[in-house]
């Protein structure tokens, strides 16, 4: 006797990399948020160690500009349509690039804000993202 009959076949739906039901926000979107919420948050704290030490600013503040604004497309992700999504991988693309000119100087956030701007991109390109962002409403 086989089970093949039990498995689910690839392709039937939209949501085919993750199934979540309707109206639910899928793990690929709600991942893309916390990442880029958590980069944004270290970003914060950086920036006050930096204050609180009387460091210089503005090569910090540059590095992470990238990552604050994809703070404000973050929480238009339960409403937003899919202008919204290319937005956060547009701005999480150009974080990506302006965070592996962090490795060349040794500034933050460089190679962690590399993979996280880099997830955030991949996991918004993902199909169940897509679909989630073109769903009706």
């Amino acid at each position: 006797m086989s089970n093949a009959a039990a498995l689910p076949r690839t392709g039937d739906d939209l949501y085919d990399d993750e199934a979540t039901p309707h109206g639910v926000m899928p793990g690929t979107v709600r991942g893309a948020r916390l990442i880029a919420a958590v980069a944004a948050a270290v970003g914060v704290v950086l920036i006050a160690i930096t204050v609180a030490l009387g460091g210089s600013l503005g090569a910090l503040l540059a590095g992470y500009l990238p990552s604050f604004a994809l703070v404000p497309l973050v929480l238009l992700f339960r409403q937003g349509g899919d202008l919204v999504r290319k937005a956060a991988i547009g701005v999480a693309v150009l974080a990506l690039l302006v965070s592996s000119t962090g490795i060349l100087t040794g500034l933050p956030p460089g190679a962690v804000g590399i993979v996280a701007d880099g997830a955030v991109a991949g996991l918004l390109l993902r199909p169940s993202a897509r679909a989630w962002f073109t769903r009706e409403r």
